[in-house]
């Protein structure tokens, strides 16, 4: 029963923007009135979204890509090679899961600003880096310490080397961890909001950001047909991450 309760509120708002964004009034409204597509077509036709849109997944994929390579190479050195050292950048990694968004944000705000990079790209990226980079590291983490040292320790007595080793055996043992990873990645950098909302400027504005201005001067149903999108291809990604935690237990 509780599960059921907690499900239910889990998909209620999930409900309420795709069911607002076909009703065809003129405002924000639940249950709809009528069924219409003309929002997602008014989206479609608004500059704002399409460039915000397009931002954000450029800022997502890359930020995929860099997270991956930093994570992994990260928690392979951690695993392999304990110590004090590797300790510390364990914690150092993972610690902004830890810190609230709004101090991780004006930290960030403070940094860039001394480096000239507030409100461009490159600061939004690396920003982005620093926050999605933990999950990729954590989920990792907890591939290799699944993984049998024998199995390297069997590669390298055959005659491979290390770069051999690590990609023929390490690399397709962790295949489900770090595809885990990188959507967890990919999908905190696509939703982030409220760090990026320091680091934004005229060059530089998100999706997330594009729809937490526009809600403040409008009402219609054109920022829930943009919601509904973004469920729609979030929902396949959740999935993705399913069936390759699975394939990695297996």
């Amino acid at each position: 029963m509780v599960i059921a309760v907690i499900v239910v509120f889990a998909l209620a708002p999930l409900a309420v923007a795709i069911g607002s964004s076909v009703t065809e009034t003129g405002y924000l409204t639940f249950p709809p009135q009528g069924f219409t597509l003309k929002w997602f077509a008014a989206a479609a036709d608004d500059p704002k979204f399409l460039e915000a849109l397009w931002t954000s997944l450029e800022l997502a994929a890359t930020t995929t890509v860099l997270s991956v390579a930093a994570g992994v190479l990260a928690s392979y050195a951690i695993v392999r090679r304990p110590g004090v050292v590797t300790g510390a950048l364990e914690q150092v990694l993972l610690s902004p899961i830890l810190l609230p968004a709004v101090v991780l944000g004006l930290g960030i705000l403070f940094a860039l600003s001394l480096s000239g990079w507030l409100g461009t790209f490159p600061g939004g990226l690396l920003a982005h880096v620093i926050i999605a980079s933990p999950f990729v590291t954590r989920s990792v983490l907890a591939g290799l310490r699944r993984l049998d040292p024998a199995l390297e320790e069997a590669s390298r007595s055959l005659g491979a080397g290390a770069l051999r080793t690590f990609g023929r055996i390490v690399l397709p043992s962790l295949r489900g961890a770090i595809v885990g990873g990188a959507v967890f990645a990919f999908v905190i950098s696509f939703d982030e909001a409220v760090v990026t909302l320091f680091l934004t400027g005229s060059g530089f504005t998100t999706l997330p950001i594009t729809i937490f201005t526009y809600v403040q001067y409008s009402n219609n149903p054109t920022i829930a047909a943009v919601s509904t999108v973004i469920v729609l291809v979030s929902a396949p990604l959740v999935g993705l991450v399913t069936r390759g935690g699975t394939q990695d237990e297996r």
